[in-house]
This record gives C-alpha cells, structure tokens and sequence, in this order.
C-alpha cells in the first residue's frame, strides 16, 4: 500500500511538472477584419477627386485609430493572390454593423474607389498594445513639432492564409514571436490568419520553404504595416499535441 501510495504521489508530481511547464493560451479577443478591394471608381475619378479622396481616406483612419476604433491597418504590396485587394483595417469590435458603421466613414469607400469585405478575427496577439505605441510614436513627434507622414513607422511583411486552422495552428504556434511568426489569429473561425517576418512573399516561400510545405492551401501576400506589430509578444496556443 506504501509503495502504491509513493507511486501516485510521483505521478502526480510529474503531472504538476509537465503541466506547469506546458504553454498556455492567451485569451483571444475577437475583432473584425476588413478587406479593402478595388471599387467601381477606381481609376476613373478625376486627380483631383482621387487626390481629395486618399487625403480624406488617410484623415479618417488617423481618426479611427485615435479613438481606438481601428486597431491595425496598411496597404498590400505588389504581390497578392487576389489583384483587387488594396489594404486591410482591424477593427476593435466582433459586432459586424458597429463595424461597418465605422469602416464605411471612410472616404475613399464613399466615393467608390474601395469596397469593403468584412470578416471575423480571433487572435490573443496585443493588437491593442501595438495600437498604443504607434499613438505614442505620434504624440512625441508632435510635441517636437513634427508630423509623421502616412506610412512613417512601418516595414514589409508577409500575410499568410491557410485554409486549414487546425494543421496551421500546430504548424505555427511554436514559432510565434520567436521564429518569425508575429501574429497567429483565427479567420471566420475555419481558417488561419499570419503575420510572417520576411520583406516580400519571396523571401517567405525561401524562409519558411518547409512550412509552407505542411500547411495544406495558403495563400501569400505583402504587406506594409507598422513596425510595433514585429514587437508583439505572440499568443501562446494551446499545446495541440
């Protein structure tokens, strides 16, 4: 009984070890992800109406994010798997009409030279953290009397869609942060949404050669966004083994 009794109380122990030293998830919060896809005014606004538009586009989003609305956003680059796909916003709502209510303030989607896409997004990435900094970034250079110029403060990157969540999930998670993964997140729950550290699809495609290789159906694309996102301490998922 007493050898029965130590063998427990071992197991246990190890239990408690392996559990302590086991990864844990940090709690998702739930966004909504907004894809800015070429519109019917594309190209066919005057310079000046195009001009007048982007200026107000650029207003608007420095509004949004001022008023913790818009959490992310930036342009993609010049490879992308869909040729219509001009830049993304995060919005700090899971709530689809507050969501549009926000996004369609924008002016370049009011004058047709964007439509908007709109899509749920889970992630435990401090978006709000990097939100933040890029504020305080913007708060110095005023008060030295600069004004930062649309797109100071940002660096290239890679997205990465997978079509499987569950197999990018045990892909990626051990790479977040560390191995140049930025951002693990969930897309309309079935799917996986990533930040890669590389400076254009390829150089992905050659960095993470074998990754990609197990992931099933992706999809790359560039992408310019702030450099906070690349100082995100990365969610930490559950162990999917």
């Amino acid at each position: 009984m007493i050898r029965i009794a130590w063998t427990a109380a071992l197991l246990v122990l190890a239990c408690l070890s392996a559990c302590s030293s086991a990864p844990t998830r940090t709690p998702e919060r739930e966004y909504t992800l907004v894809f800015l896809r070429s519109g019917p005014s594309t190209g066919k606004l005057s310079e000046a109406l195009n001009r007048q538009a982007f200026i107000g586009h650029f207003a608007n989003m420095q509004r949004l994010a001022g008023e913790r609305k818009l959490v992310v956003a930036g342009p993609f680059g010049a490879t992308r798997h869909a040729t219509d796909l001009r830049g993304l916003f995060v919005l700090d709502t899971a709530n689809e009409a507050q969501a549009k209510a926000w996004a369609e303030t924008d002016p370049a989607a009011q004058a047709g030279v964007f439509v908007l896409e709109y899509h749920a997004l889970a992630t435990g990435a401090p978006l709000r953290e990097a939100l933040e900094r890029d504020l305080k970034r913007e708060e110095r250079a005023l008060a030295e009397g600069l004004k930062l110029a649309p797109g100071s403060g940002a660096r290239t990157y890679v997205l990465l869609t997978a079509e499987d969540h569950l197999r990018a999930e045990r892909e990626l998670w051990q790479m977040t942060a560390t191995e140049g993964v930025y951002l693990l997140a969930r897309l309309d729950g079935e799917r996986s949404f990533a930040l890669l550290d590389a400076a254009n699809v390829a150089e992905a495609k050659n960095r993470f050669s074998a990754l990609l290789e197990r992931l099933g159906p992706h999809t790359l694309d560039d992408w310019f966004a702030s450099d906070h996102l690349a100082q995100m301490g990365a969610e930490s998922p559950k162990d999917p083994r």
